[in-house]
């Protein structure tokens, strides 16, 4: 078999094979080999382009260059124009209509059959501006509204009258919403980076703010909002915050590590551990350490004050039982045989007094 036949022949095996072979290469690198068997062949499996570029990168020495000219004059050309007016006429009309993801799909169509493809791009990158202006309008009102909910909620967790100011089922909710709070951000932070990488940089922006409003000293913050506004497109314009009422906080002012070391320090725990909160959920980086070592000491501290309360009962002493088990449910609330124990000492010194008044007994601790 002649070279040059040879050649023909593997050239379009190849050509044949590669769309079976999931391969995302485009055809056009393929187009060098101009001849009019390739240009017909693209044209009839509807590859009007791939077909033209064929048929005009044909050889003016090969002997089926003319051929290869005619086939663009009278199939190609009058094939592409019909298609490239068509997709156009169906772009405007859906922009027209309000369809704008459709209107984008056919310029973008519209586009690739055109030559050039400058001015059906520019209507496709027109209407993918709109909808990405859309998108993070919507995006960020409804992200705005549920994090100023989560803020909302609590600057509003008080004890309704008639409860203890330091109630434990209330005081148990506001460190369920900050580990919330706490979870939100860090999830904002990985979505903000994930939707960058997917080319949503209007979406990326909602995470990205988000994540700063939840972490605001978190010095990640305004590192990500800048690599996340260098990547949105120009023109899109960020929406502007609404005015919100403000509402009297129930939670500490921002600490930094050290303030809160200070107050481990002065043993001031609880008030340490109020700070490592929300020092935790505005990004600081050894928040969970410094946690960590809070609830440790507060934990042995509460234990001691239980041990102690329990001598003092065993002792007959009831007003110093029930202090150190007082100390030690505001230093662990959430431990159930603290607060049991405290329940029933008030009772039982409840009932002494009254039974003091009644006799004119002055014994503060008849504990028999």
């Amino acid at each position: 078999m002649p070279e040059t036949l040879k050649f023909r022949v593997l050239s379009a095996i190849l050509l044949l094979l590669l769309p079976a072979c999931g391969m995302e290469i485009k055809r056009s690198s393929f187009s060098v080999i101009g001849s009019y068997e390739s240009a017909l062949r693209y044209y009839k499996a509807g590859e009007i382009m791939e077909a033209r570029n064929a048929a005009l990168r044909t050889d003016p020495s090969r002997p089926d260059y003319q051929k290869a000219q005619v086939l663009v004059k009278k199939k190609i050309e009058p094939a592409r124009l019909r298609l490239l007016r068509h997709y156009r006429r169906a772009a405007q009309k859906a922009e027209k209509r309000g369809v704008l993801y459709r209107a984008e799909e056919l310029f973008i169509k519209a586009s690739e059959l055109s030559v050039g493809g400058t001015r059906m791009h520019k209507n496709a990158a027109r209407i993918n501006l709109i909808l990405r202006q859309r998108r993070i309008n919507h995006l960020i009102v409804q992200r705005r509204k549920e994090d100023n909910q989560l803020f909302d909620a609590l600057n509003r967790y008080h004890p309704p009258k008639g409860l203890n100011p330091k109630d434990g089922p209330y005081a148990r909710e506001i460190d369920r919403l900050q580990n919330r709070l706490l979870a939100r951000g860090r999830n904002a932070w990985r979505a903000a980076k994930k939707e960058l990488h997917e080319g949503h940089a209007e979406v990326a922006y909602v995470e990205a703010e988000s994540y700063a409003r939840l972490r605001p000293n978190s010095r990640r913050a305004p590192l990500l909002l800048q690599e996340v506004k260098a990547a949105l497109p120009k023109g899109l314009r960020i929406p502007r915050k609404n005015k919100r009422r403000s509402h009297t906080s129930v939670l500490p002012k921002s600490a930094s590590a050290a303030e809160i070391r200070q107050l481990m320090q002065q043993d001031k725990w609880r008030k340490a551990y109020a700070y490592a909160v929300t020092y935790r959920r505005e990004g600081g980086e050894d928040a969970d350490k410094l946690l960590r070592t809070i609830n440790k000491t507060l934990k042995k501290q509460a234990e001691n004050a239980f041990k102690a309360g329990q001598l003092a009962f065993r002792n007959e002493q009831l007003d110093k039982a029930v202090e150190y088990w007082k100390m030690a449910t505001e230093l662990q609330p959430d431990n159930r045989d603290f607060t049991d124990s405290l329940h029933r000492a008030r009772e039982l010194q409840e009932r002494f007094r009254i039974l003091q008044r009644a006799t004119g007994n002055t014994d503060p601790n008849p504990v028999k």
